[in-house]
C-alpha cells in the first residue's frame, strides 16, 4: 500500500487515502471512501519528472500518486509503456532534431506559403473592394495627413497631362490625380486602390525649385514617378499587401496568443518587409517599361531618386549613431534610392542596346 490523494471529480476536496493493486484492479480506502476498479478502466498520464503521476479513474474521478517507488509500481501494474515523444524528449539528439524540423517548416510557411495564400486570397477579391478601401483610405488620409494644395492651376493641369501622358490605354480603374500639401509625408507620392494617385506639393516644389513651370527633365522625373504609381495600381499592389498583412498577423497571433499585442504585430511586420520592396521592385519596372515605351529616358527619374534619398539622409539620419544608419536601409520598405536608381539606368541601357 502507499499513500495518495483522490479527488472525486465532484468537489475540490482532497481526499487521503490509501492505494493498493491486486488481481488486476485498483484499490483506494480512505475515511469515507472505497473506491475499486479494474486496472483497464484506469488511465495514467504522461508522466514528468519529480512530479506526481495522475491517475484518471471512471467517472471523472483522479488520484495523485507522490511516492517514486509507489509511481513505479504503479506504471508497472498498468503496463505503462512511455509513447514514441515521450521517449524522444528523453535524448538531446531527438529533441534537437525536432526543434530544427518545427523551424524548418515554420519558415517554410513564412517564406513561401503565407505568400502564395495571399496571392491567391486577392486574386480573388472583386475589383469592387478596390473601390470601398481606396475611399476609406483617402477619408483617413484627408482627415488626419492631408491639406489643401498650394499649386497653381497651371502646374496642377501640368501633373495632370503628364499621368494621361503615362495613363494605360487600359487601367485597371480609371486614375485621378489629386494634389495635396503633407508636411508629415515630405517629397511623396503613393498610389491608392481605386485608382487615385496623390503626389504632394513638397514633391512637386523640390522638383521645380526656384521656377515656377517644369523643363523637359522635370517633366521625365515626375512622370516616372507617376508611372510608378500607376504601376502600384495595375499590379493591385495595394490588396495583396493586405491579404498578406492580414495572414501573417493571424499567424503570428495564433502563434503568440494573448502574450503581447505587440509582439504578435512584430513578425507580421518583419515578414512584409521584403513583399513591400518585391513590389516596389516591380512598380519600378513597370515605370522604366512605360518610359522607354514613350520614349523617355529614366535618367531624369533616377536623378530624382538620388536626389530624394541624399535630401532624406540629410534630413533624418544627421544625429542617428552610425549603426542605425547602416540598419536603416535594411528595415525600409522600399528598395534603397541608389539601388533602384541604378536598375532604371541599367535597363535603359539593356534597352539602347537592343
Amino acid at each position: 500500500m502507499s499513500n495518495a490523494q483522490y479527488f472525486d471529480g465532484v468537489s475540490a476536496r482532497l481526499h487521503q487515502v490509501e492505494l493498493s493493486t491486486a488481481d488486476g484492479h485498483l484499490h483506494l480506502a480512505g475515511p469515507g471512501i472505497d473506491w475499486r476498479g479494474r486496472l483497464d478502466q484506469v488511465r495514467l498520464a504522461e508522466p514528468f519528472l519529480d512530479a506526481p503521476s495522475v491517475l484518471y479513474l471512471p467517472g471523472g474521478a483522479r488520484c495523485e500518486v507522490a511516492d517514486p517507488q509507489a509511481r513505479a509500481a504503479v506504471a508497472a501494474a498498468l503496463a505503462y509503456r512511455p509513447g514514441l515523444v515521450v521517449r524522444w524528449q528523453r535524448h538531446w539528439y531527438a529533441a534537437l532534431a525536432a526543434l530544427v524540423l518545427l523551424l524548418a517548416v515554420g519558415a517554410a510557411v513564412w517564406v513561401w506559403v503565407l505568400p502564395a495564400a495571399a496571392e491567391k486570397i486577392a486574386a480573388n477579391v472583386p475589383d469592387a473592394f478596390d473601390g470601398r478601401l481606396g475611399a476609406s483610405a483617402l477619408a483617413g488620409l484627408e482627415a488626419k495627413v492631408f491639406a489643401p494644395s498650394t499649386l497653381s492651376q497651371a502646374q496642377v493641369a501640368a501633373l495632370q497631362a503628364m499621368l494621361a501622358e503615362v495613363a494605360p490605354a487600359s487601367p485597371r480603374h480609371r486614375l485621378r490625380l489629386l494634389n495635396r500639401s503633407a508636411p508629415a509625408l515630405g517629397p511623396n507620392a503613393l498610389a491608392l486602390p481605386d485608382g487615385t494617385i496623390i503626389i504632394t506639393d513638397q514633391l512637386v516644389l523640390a522638383v521645380l525649385g526656384k521656377q515656377t513651370t517644369f523643363d523637359d527633365e522635370m517633366r521625365a522625373g515626375l512622370m516616372g514617378v507617376l508611372a510608378h504609381e500607376v504601376g502600384h495600381v495595375q499590379r493591385r499592389h495595394s490588396v495583396r499587401a493586405l491579404a498578406r498583412s492580414s495572414l501573417t498577423a493571424a499567424a503570428s497571433a495564433a502563434l503568440l496568443g494573448d502574450f503581447s499585442a505587440v509582439a504578435a504585430g512584430i513578425p507580421a511586420v518583419l515578414a512584409n518587409l521584403h513583399y513591400s520592396r518585391a513590389m516596389e521592385t516591380e512598380a519600378d519596372l513597370y515605370a522604366v517599361d512605360t518610359l522607354h515605351r514613350k520614349g523617355i529616358s529614366t535618367q531624369p527619374l533616377a536623378k530624382l531618386l538620388d536626389w530624394l534619398e541624399e535630401s532624406e539622409r540629410k534630413s533624418i539620419e544627421h544625429n542617428l549613431p552610425a549603426w542605425m544608419k547602416q540598419a536603416l536601409p535594411y528595415a525600409a520598405s522600399h528598395p534603397g534610392a541608389y539601388e533602384r536608381s541604378r536598375r532604371m539606368i541599367e535597363a535603359e541601357q539593356a534597352a539602347e542596346k537592343k
